[in-house]
């Protein structure tokens, strides 16, 4: 008997454990909601109820988390890490298109249409993404007409994104589309060092280039360029943007 209960004991004690953490991973995952402009019009019970209804998603890097052409029925929210959204041409070149981190929303198009995935993303190192389905999106939506407002909002901002990175390609040299890029990584994922910013996101000529629209041979001789002109470094092998590389 008195070992029957001692396992019963170790038994409760760890269910209790676990039912512990999981409430406290789900108040965590509220906490963070709330800090995303998309649902900050929630009530803080709502919040709760939508942190239990999304599930956990982990990627290991180089991976992908969907695929360009895929059905479509969630959206993930970045929780950790950083993800690459990318599309590919009917030639087979792959044209990045944003680089995306904690609090951004990936494959939001999914939760108003029925369309096949419009993009790729592949995890850069291992990402934890919060999915939602539609179905219970839609729930909320209901419950929460500003929901939907948001969401209108932030497509809005992403299509204002999309239009001056075209304008971006068709009016800038591949070496200025290359320096803007190189700043936006460097205010994003950069480390001050001695003259400059280091870029810490690992990333090969060929990704550079699938980022500014031109082959890997053009990135090269931009970044010969660039360095020649002191707008950029190369220390151990990380690109050093220049504190004035204009």
């Amino acid at each position: 008997m008195a070992h029957t209960g001692g396992w019963g004991y170790v038994d409760g004690w760890q269910r209790g454990g676990y039912n512990k953490a999981v409430k406290d991973d789900t108040s965590a995952r509220a906490a963070f909601l709330q800090s995303i402009p998309l649902f900050q019009d929630m009530g803080e019970q709502a919040l709760q109820r939508l942190a239990e209804d999304i599930q956990s998603h982990v990627t290991q890097p180089g991976a992908l988390i969907f695929r360009q052409g895929d059905a479509a029925y969630t959206c993930h929210i970045v929780r950790r890490g950083k993800v690459r959204v990318f599309v590919l041409g009917e030639d087979g070149r792959e044209l990045s298109v944003r680089i995306l981190g904690p609090g951004e929303i990936i494959g939001e198009m999914a939760l108003l249409d029925d369309q096949p995935r419009s993009a790729s993303v592949e995890a850069l190192e291992e990402t934890e993404t919060l999915k939602l389905h539609r179905n219970a999106f839609m729930r909320y939506v209901q419950e929460h007409p500003a929901l939907a407002l948001s969401l209108l909002r932030s497509l809005s901002d992403r299509l204002r994104l999309a239009t001056a990175d075209a304008e971006e390609m068709a009016s800038l040299t591949v070496s200025e589309r290359l320096v803007r890029r190189l700043r936006r990584l460097a205010e994003w994922s950069g480390k001050p060092v001695a003259g400059g910013t280091r870029i810490t996101l690992p990333m090969t000529q060929e990704e550079l280039a699938t980022l500014v629209g031109t082959s890997r041979e053009s990135v090269n001789r931009a970044l010969v360029r660039l360095r020649r002109e002191g707008k950029v470094t190369l220390k151990d092998g990380w690109i050093v943007l220049s504190d004035d590389p204009d």
